[in-house]
């Protein structure tokens, strides 16, 4: 978003905003055609008027692979390292754990580039693979004890760049230059760009004179130290950001305890703005559900509606630098959402007791809703009065110096004045509700809310470090939700008809015995009649034959309903001897069922069993005639081989013959398994008679029973026939997709002989299927198709 928040002709230069900073006066004679600007987040924002940003090499570098930017320039190294003032303190210091130990101010001077100091503390303390946990605990050790000061470089003990100790050296202070023990890190820094910068000669000569370390190590001797050998630089740097991300929120919790109950940085910022859109989604979608009323659903769904859209404002401008034209626009619009809200609240307030289709809002409320549009322009167009806000957009640092006037305190008034009221609209509407004491936690929460409003305003940090808009958001939600809980908001209405309408005889009465609601004709009944029918509930009870009395206890009194039973108890008479007489004919007709059902039993069985014989007695002849042969034959092992795949075939046949009795369809997992196993038992035995075969296959469907059964024949006719003539080698592939299915073959020349017998053809062509034999020059292809149609599919 950041191209969208200026314009420019693109020749400025940002650098970073710090004290002690010779460098701009250095780039305005290396690029004496470009201006100089000052920024405190220079690397999101390259914006459209910045031919270039100052950036560390860690930042640099994935913006080159990122696309952000064309153009990486290092000009300088930065090593984070200790400045002791020995003319103000006598402490030794070597390393970063020697901190801990002193009882005088530490400096701290990262204030903008914290990451970089805070991550080579913590490469001191830890090593290659640190975590800022020792970190934070130094510097909270140090905070604790007052002993921190945060960027500033008066304490006799700085924690800074090289740099910057020494420019502080030239200006005349007796600093130490220490480069801690334990380790450190040194960065190189440097101009980032869309564009090729053309720097002016001698470059490196003004960068030295003006107290920087180029990155080849050349320097002003007498201002650096002369060994850096424990600096490391990193090598990684998509691992370096990747530890960084957590660190912000870490620094802000654990040492400036800051951000303790709210998020801490842009990553925790928009994940918790993310969090809170899926909350108001789903409370939305919740109450949607829960009520029948057709306002609370409309004001539910328009309150949502600005919460979401309020908070996606919010996460779009803070996407933009701070002082971009557009994010204060985007912040001014704020105002838009959190003056709609009371606005809704107080629709939904009026329509309470209205009828459902009585939508259209009164004439205060329409003239209140072009009294606050107003108040949203005043907002939207501060920039032309100030009367909002104070803001001088001269300064670079408006966007954190700006005062609240007095049309500010009017916005305040108008958003949460109109929910006080309407919580006390809410409260005289709904003074019947037994439950008074429930009132309590709206009420609350609304206190709570303007309190937290107020402290807001008044810049109070517990309240001015959180995020206004999701707490909006939260407590809104909070009200509504508890409003709804506690029958201020109904979740149904028009209880009164309801009743008054009712076909049954009901009535709901107090604590007090007092009946609030009834139906028109309610029966009347004594004290006596009612307490037992409390005592049973949930059973009903009975006062006269033809009568059932209910009784549930409710918040606040009970409720009765009594249900006429005389037509029931004609019938139930009438089923008695219905019954009675179904019951003697029940016993005879069961006795007759049992008989006939066995006599069909056993027919089924006789019958099923004939079929059988039918469809392998001539197998079995045959089975019994190559049994025979095998004590005889030259080649016994061969007829063996033989006789075991005429009887896996027979075995598989009749597996199939009973599947197709049971289902006309098999499964896809079930053609799978016959593909797998029953083709596969063939092949393995043909290999035994000389018949090499290659099988696959491809199952996508379920397939026809009967289908499955007569391919299978074939194969094994194919086989058969293959083993008697010797013909060695065969392709198979079985197929079945979307109802259609078949079997094909390859095999040598010699298969243009092979005729299926008489019985497999006539089956084939029962079941629909294409039978067909095609010489292919050096091989014979033989197929068996099934299309859609046939027998089993219409």
């Amino acid at each position: 978003m950041s191209g969208c928040a200026e314009n420019g002709g693109g020749k400025t230069i940002y650098s970073f905003i710090e004290e002690n900073r010779p460098y701009a006066e250095a780039l305005a004679q290396i690029l004496p055609s470009y201006t100089f600007d000052k920024s405190n987040r220079p690397i999101p924002s390259l914006q459209a008027d910045a031919a270039a940003v100052e950036a560390f090499d860690v930042q640099a570098l994935p913006a080159l692979e990122n696309g952000v930017a064309a153009y990486w320039y290092p000009q300088y190294l930065v090593t984070v390292v200790i400045a002791v003032d020995s003319g103000k303190t006598d402490a030794v210091i070597r390393g970063w754990g020697d901190l801990s130990a002193v009882n005088e101010m530490v400096g701290y001077a990262g204030l903008y580039t914290w990451e970089m100091m805070f991550a080579a503390i913590a490469y001191g303390l830890e090593g290659e693979d640190f975590t800022f946990d020792s970190a934070a605990a130094l510097l909270s050790l140090l905070r604790e004890k007052g002993c921190l000061a945060m960027n500033s470089f008066e304490p006799a003990i700085v924690i800074c760049y090289d740099y910057q100790a020494a420019a502080m050296i030239r200006e005349g202070r007796d600093l130490e230059i220490v480069v801690p023990a334990g380790g450190t890190l040194c960065f190189e820094r440097g101009l980032l760009s869309r564009e090729a910068l053309d720097f002016s000669d001698g470059a490196d000569s003004l960068l030295i004179a003006a107290g920087y370390r180029l990155p080849d190590g050349r320097c002003d001797q007498t201002l650096y130290p002369a060994s850096y050998a424990n600096a490391a630089r990193v090598t990684d740097h998509h691992r370096f950001n990747t530890i960084c991300l957590g660190g912000g929120a870490l620094f802000r919790r654990a040492v400036l305890k800051v951000r303790l109950y709210t998020t801490a940085d842009g990553r925790e910022h928009q994940l918790g703005a993310l969090l809170y859109i899926i909350i108001v989604v789903v409370w939305i979608t919740s109450v949607v559900y829960r009520t029948s009323q057709k306002s609370v659903q409309r004001s539910a769904l328009l309150t949502g509606i600005a919460l979401l859209g309020w908070v996606i404002v919010r996460a779009v401008k803070w996407q933009l630098p701070a002082t971009a034209t557009l994010g204060r626009y985007l912040w001014f619009s704020y105002y838009i959402f959190q003056l709609a809200l009371p606005l809704f609240i107080l629709w939904l307030t009026w329509a309470l007791d209205r009828p459902a289709d009585d939508g259209i809002p009164p004439k205060w409320l329409r003239f209140l809703a072009v009294c606050y549009g107003a108040l949203a322009i005043l907002n939207l167009t501060n920039d032309l009065h100030n009367f909002v806000f104070q803001i001088d957009l001269s300064t670079s640092t408006w966007a954190n110096d700006y005062s609240e006037m007095a049309g500010h305190v009017i916005t305040q008034i108008a958003s949460y004045a109109p929910i006080a009221a309407a919580l006390a609209m809410m409260m005289i509407k709904s003074g019947r509700n037994p439950r008074k004491k429930t009132f309590i936690f709206p009420s609350a929460f609304f206190i709570v809310f303007a309190v937290y409003n107020i402290g807001y305003v008044a810049r109070i940090p517990f309240f001015w470090e959180s995020d206004i808009t999701i707490a909006t958001g939260i407590f809104t939600l909070l009200i509504f939700e508890t409003s709804l809980r506690t029958g201020m908001i109904p979740v149904n209405s028009k209880y009164a008809a309801l009743f008054a309408h009712s076909p049954l005889s009901m009535r709901i009465v107090g604590s007090d015995g007092i009946s609030t609601l009834s139906s028109a004709s309610p029966a009347e009944y004594d004290n006596a009649v009612l307490s037992d029918a409390m005592a049973s509930r949930p059973q009903p009870v009975r006062p006269d034959r033809n009568t059932l009395l209910f009784a549930a206890e409710i918040a606040g009194g009970s409720g009765f309903w009594q249900e006429d039973i005389s037509e029931l108890t004609r019938l139930h008479a009438d089923l008695e001897e219905s019954v009675r007489k179904l019951a003697a004919a029940d016993a005879v007709l069961a006795e007759e069922e049992n008989i006939k059902r066995a006599i069909t039993e056993e027919t089924e069985r006789a019958h099923l069993i004939a079929r059988l014989e039918e469809e392998i007695s001539g197998h079995v002849s045959t089975l019994s005639g190559m049994i025979e042969r095998i004590d005889s034959a030259d080649d016994q092992a061969r007829e063996a081989a033989r006789a075991a795949l005429l009887l896996c075939y027979m075995k598989r046949h009749c597996n199939l013959f009973f599947r197709e009795q049971e289902s006309d369809m098999l499964s896809a997992d079930e053609m799978t398994l016959f593909a797998a196993s029953y083709f596969d038992e063939l092949v393995s035995i043909a290999s035994h008679l000389g018949v090499k075969v290659v099988f696959t296959s491809g199952i996508k469907s379920p397939f026809p029973a009967r289908k499955a059964n007569i391919i299978y024949d074939f194969f094994y006719a194919v086989i058969e026939w293959s083993a008697r003539r010797e013909c060695s080698g065969m392709l198979a592939n079985l197929k079945v997709a979307a109802g259609e299915g078949g079997l094909h073959l390859m095999l040598p020349q010699e298969a243009l002989a092979f005729v299926p017998d008489s019985g497999l053809l006539a089956a084939i062509h029962a079941a629909g299927g294409v039978y067909a034999l095609q010489d292919l020059e050096d091989t014979v292809g033989i197929s068996l198709s099934f299309g859609k149609g046939g027998e089993a599919n219409g």
